[in-house]
């Protein structure tokens, strides 16, 4: 089929690893990462599992990630602010946060999630089940507000709107996020590992330092940057104007090898710090 159809982007649902690259081979652009990063991540959302454990995901695929779709919904799972997952949208700004941020792979957004759709309507055929439609036709309440008037929303949804609206422009506006080398700091970094998930993203002089919170608590965490991290990046070490692109606030950070950097991090949320070196007189 992608030989008669080379411009159509071919997306599989294969849950069984072993078979990813046989797949690839015959020609799907991207595989639904569900057995890896979306358990994972549903794991972790859910306080499950620890956070450290997304360095396992993504580097069990590192040699196809282009080919691997992130994804926290979709037709078949349930969605995050159901009574049978989170229970609340805002627990999957961590999440998406990570999907959107870790790499240069593609990522999807299921109709809805990026208004808190519960999915807790009671269908014909499927029942009341967290799910959207899986076999029926229906209307997803927050898309028809949410597309064709904004003012119908609630203030929540409205606010969670714009924060996948930002994360998703970060993601194909900040060069170092769109296509810049990854550095997971995870492995020097065992003090957070159960909550919080930090990694490095770098593109020509760009650097941006993402920390993720999965935690429902403010959290103030203190980051270790390795020196292999400074020389496999070429870092400089010094004082650097930092920008935390989700919230444009503007402060100073220091950066030295195998020193922590200290962040104050919102419940369910992150910081993505866009370094810049000071100028030298």
């Amino acid at each position: 089929m992608k030989f008669a159809y080379p411009d159509v982007k071919f997306i599989g649902e294969v849950y069984d690893p072993a078979q990813y690259r046989r797949y690839i081979h015959a020609g799907f652009d991207f595989l639904y990462d569900k057995v890896g990063m979306y358990d994972c991540l549903r794991d972790v959302m859910c306080h499950r599992r620890q956070a450290a454990d997304i360095t396992r995901q993504w580097q069990a695929v590192d040699d196809i990630f282009h080919h691997m779709l992130y994804f926290l919904e979709n037709h078949d799972e349930q969605r995050i602010a159901s009574d049978f997952f989170a229970g609340n949208a805002q627990k999957g700004i961590p999440g998406m946060l990570v999907c959107a941020l870790l790499n240069s792979n593609p990522v999807m957004v299921y109709a809805g999630q990026e208004f808190g759709e519960q999915g807790m309507d009671e269908e014909g055929f499927s029942g009341r089940d967290g799910r959207t439609t899986i076999f029926d036709y229906w209307m997803v309440d927050t898309l028809r507000r949410g597309y064709y008037d904004r003012r119908a929303l609630k203030k929540d949804q409205r606010m969670l709107h714009d924060t996948y609206t930002k994360i998703l422009s970060l993601a194909n506006s900040e060069v170092a996020l769109r296509e810049g080398k990854l550095y997971d700091l995870m492995y020097v970094n065992p003090q957070i590992a159960d909550r919080q998930f930090a990694f490095l993203r770098k593109a020509d002089s760009q650097l941006v330092l993402v920390v993720v919170n999965f935690d429902d608590l403010d959290t103030e965490a203190d980051v270790v940057i390795p020196r292999h991290a400074f020389e496999f990046l070429g870092i400089d070490e010094g004082q650097h104007v930092a920008v935390d692109l989700l919230t444009d606030q503007q402060t100073e950070v220091m950066l030295g090898c195998d020193k922590p950097v200290t962040l104050h991090l919102p419940p369910c949320g992150g910081v993505v710090l866009k370094i810049t070196p000071q100028k030298k007189a």
